[in-house]
Order: C-alpha cells, then sequence, then structure tokens
C-alpha cells in the first residue's frame, strides 16, 4: 500500500520511464548451526497457582531466542538421560549430567502470583561452570502480561551473549482488514500475539509508524474523506489531524527525539518532502524541485534524511541534511528503488527495489550506498520494511502466500519467516516499535 501511494504522487510530477536493467548484487552470509550458541530452555517449575505457566513461558522464551538465528534450541530428546524436570531450586541443577549433552547455556525460572501480579525469577548459567552469569526478578501487574516476562528475560540473555539487547519485548503496529473496504490499525506483541485494534474508523487506515518513545503512532486514514495523516495517542487513546493539506497527505516518519515529523504534502502539485511538529504546527518544506520526493525516512542520529526521488529520471533513494540542505543521490544501481528505513544503529538502510523479472523485493545497502544486498526472493510483491530495535531483522509486507501478510527476514542467517500469530485475514504496512517493559497497554 505505501509503495502503491508512492507511485500515485510520482504520477502527479510525472510518467517515469522505467528502467529494469539487472545489477550484481551480495547475498548475504548465513550462520551455520556449527556457530550458533547451544541453549536448553526445559519447562520451568511452578507452583500450584501458576502450574498452566511452566511450560508456556519456557516454549515462549525458546521461541525468542530461536527467532534471534543465532541460537541452537536443544530439544528434550538431547537433554541428559536421567533428565525429569527442573528442580525448583536451583541450586539442585545437575551441571554434571548436562556437560554431557551439547547445551552451553541453561535457562532455569521459578514463577508465583503475588496477589494479581505475576513474579519470575530467571537465572542464566553456564553449564561448564556450573555458575549463574545472569539474574533478573520480573514481575507482571497481571497474569495476562506474564508472557511479557519471558520475553523480558529472553532480551536481556541476548544482551549479554550476543549484545545488544533482543527483540522479544518490543511491539509493531499495522493496518488490518477483516473485509475489503476497512482497515484499522492494530498493535501486537513482535510475534503477532496479544493483537489490539488501536483505532475504530470504521474507514481505510494505514501506515503507521511508531514514535521511538512508543507512545504515539501517526498513520494515514481516510477517516474524515480524504487521505489525511493522524497522531493516535496511546496514553489517551485518542487521535488528533497530523496534517489535512489538499491533495496527498502521506509516509510520516518522526525524528529520532519524536519531536518531529517529516512528511509528503502535494499541496504545491507535486509531492515533496515538510517537516512538522507532531501537533501539525511549524510546517516548513525541505525539497523543491520538478521531480517527485516522497518516503522520508530519519538517520538514528536525526542529522539526515533519506527519500524517495524520479528527479533522475526513475524512482531512486536519496540523502539530505534534516534541515534539507546537500541534497544527493544514494542509491545508484539501475532499477527502482522505494521504502527506504535506516536502521537504528545507523550502519544500514533497507528499502524495496524492484529489478527486471523478479518484482518488488527487499534489499538493503550501507549507510554510504554502498553493498547492496537482496535479501528476499519471493518473485511476488514485498513492501514496507522496518527494522527491529537491535538491527539484526527486517519486517515487511508479502503478498507470496496469495494475500498480504507480514513476514521478517533476519540478516545474519537470511532466514524469512511468516509472522503467524495475527488472528486476522490481511496485514500490511509494519512498523518496529521500541521495547518496553511490563505494563498495561
Amino acid at each position: 500500500m505505501k509503495i502503491k501511494i508512492l507511485i500515485l504522487g510520482l504520477i502527479i510530477s510525472l510518467l517515469i520511464g522505467w528502467a529494469h536493467a539487472q545489477d550484481p548484487v551480495e547475498i548475504s552470509t548465513t550462520v551455520s548451526g556449527s556457530e550458533k550458541l547451544p541453549i536448553a530452555i526445559p519447562p520451568f517449575p511452578t507452583d500450584a497457582a501458576t502450574l498452566k505457566y511452566g511450560s508456556e513461558l519456557a516454549r515462549i522464551m525458546s521461541a525468542d531466542f530461536d527467532f534471534q538465528g543465532e541460537f541452537n534450541l536443544l530439544t528434550a530428546n538431547k537433554y541428559p538421560p536421567t533428565f525429569r524436570s527442573l528442580p525448583a531450586d536451583w541450586t539442585k541443577i545437575d551441571f554434571e549430567a548436562w556437560r554431557n549433552t551439547e547445551a552451553s547455556y541453561l535457562v532455569h525460572a521459578t514463577l508465583r502470583q503475588e496477589g494479581s501480579k505475576m513474579v519470575a525469577e530467571c537465572r542464566l548459567f553456564d553449564i561448564f561452570s556450573g555458575q549463574q552469569v545472569l539474574g533478573k526478578r520480573l514481575s507482571a501487574e497481571t497474569a495476562k502480561d506474564a508472557r511479557l516476562l519471558a520475553h523480558l528475560f529472553a532480551d536481556e540473555s541476548v544482551e549479554f551473549l550476543l549484545n545488544p539487547a533482543g527483540i522479544a519485548s518490543t511491539e509493531i503496529a499495522f493496518s488490518g482488514s477483516k473485509g475489503a473496504r476497512v482497515k484499522e490499525i492494530y498493535i501486537s506483541d513482535y510475534d503477532g500475539a496479544n493483537m489490539l485494534q488501536v483505532t475504530h474508523h470504521n474507514a481505510i487506515s494505514i501506515l503507521p509508524q511508531f514514535s521511538p518513545d512508543g507512545t504515539r503512532i501517526a498513520y494515514f486514514s481516510y477517516k474524515d474523506r480524504f487521505p489525511f495523516l493522524y497522531v493516535y495517542d496511546r496514553r489517551t487513546g485518542q487521535s488528533t489531524p497530523l496534517s489535512t493539506r489538499s491533495g496527498l497527505n502521506n509516509s510520516p516518519a518522526w525524528s529520532p527525539d519524536s519531536s518531529k515529523i517529516a512528511l509528503t504534502l502535494s499541496k504545491d502539485g507535486n509531492t515533496e518532502i515538510y517537516v512538522k511538529n507532531p501537533d501539525g504546527t511549524g510546517e516548513q518544506r525541505l525539497t523543491n524541485d520538478k521531480g517527485s520526493d516522497t518516503s522520508p525516512t530519519y538517520s538514528p542520529d536525526g542529522t539526515q534524511i533519506a527519500f524517495v526521488s524520479d528527479r533522475g529520471g526513475r524512482a531512486s533513494i536519496y540523502v539530505m541534511g534534516a534541515d534539507g540542505s546537500n541534497q544527493r543521490r544514494l542509491y545508484r544501481s539501475s532499477g527502482n528503488a522505494y521504502d527506504p528505513t535506516w536502521s537504528p544503529d545507523g550502519n544500514h538502510i533497507a528499502f524495496i527495489g524492484e529489478r527486471s523479472g523478479e518484482g518488488l523485493e527487499v534489499y538493503m545497502m550501507d549507510a554510504d550506498g554502498s553493498n547492496i544486498r537482496q535479501l528476499t526472493s519471493s518473485g511476488g510483491y514485498n513492501e514496507s520494511p522496518t527494522w527491529s530495535p537491535d538491527s539484526r531483522h527486517i519486517m515487511f509486507a508479502s503478498n507470496r502466500s496469495g494475500k498480504t501478510q507480514l513476514h521478517t527476514v533476519t540478516i545474519a542467517t537470511g532466514v524469512v519467516r511468516k509472522v503467524d500469530k495475527l488472528a486476522i485475514l490481511k496485514t500490511e504496512g509494519p512498523t518496529w516499535g521500541p521495547r518496553r517493559l511490563p505494563a498495561k497497554r
């Protein structure tokens, strides 16, 4: 959908002469099973009140580690022959037996309910030394939030073992539709669990963008008949207008400090990049040329903005200072490029590339435009890439299964996964939010 809006904007300025020449690309390397860290996460011991959570939280944590792409999760048939269950008292763990397995690390957690709260004491052990290398006492306000405890300790463990922290405690926002004419904005855990509808406009609402602090979501909607931009405040549950100019209002992008939003407007005849305050005030124009400029994305330090422009004859990726200065072409390969998004570590830009016979695929390049790498090869329609906070994964929408749904690709391994816990017909336009703490949503 994001690319469709972009193409509409491009038509306002001129018809692009599409070029499809094939350039060589470097395919990302993979991590072999022998290079992955072997770790065991058996079902956790529980008390009577938390009996149903021991196996569930261990399963959730195992999935979190597996998603990272750099861990080898031991299956139960590779546990010690004498193993039956983890003891409630961690000092009774038989490390000698575990040393005869492939595992290098072992996770132990005890769960208990204190009033309405769920409390977990989680430990990561180095099996060779038998020593605890990480320990956390975590609590959730309600048992309903218990799965977040597993996510949080997984993130802490990933930070200790790999650095930076993992992304299990993050959320995503996206648009979803159950019918043909209505799309609403939803949020969920990164794996699609705990899906929650946040807009109820009974209209087309798409392309949400999380603010870096996670408190607000900018999005595009026809809720007031015309294609305007809005900001949803998660603290109040209210949506307020961001831009209601005539023509196109789209492609919102937050500055790293959440104080500004870059966006695309066509009020002057062709699409140009502007910047505003989140309350819609302080509008400033950044681009001014005969081409069509759209899809801005801030660098993590806030000093630069990458964007799409057809000023050179085809849709390509350009970069400029955050004030609009020093505009220059960044992507110099042939073919069209759309939907740039800067990685949180500042090292890369992901985008959608269109090359002859390949459809629209996910690519990435170094922040200086070099080292272009193709990440997907579906032969279908892929769009709206968004980075995980640790810069290890990219989420995107794809129609490879026949209907548009969310998928992820892990950079180190090239593994593509469907976000399979989303209980909705069609999903598109994802944005990856920051890590969070236990709290009511």
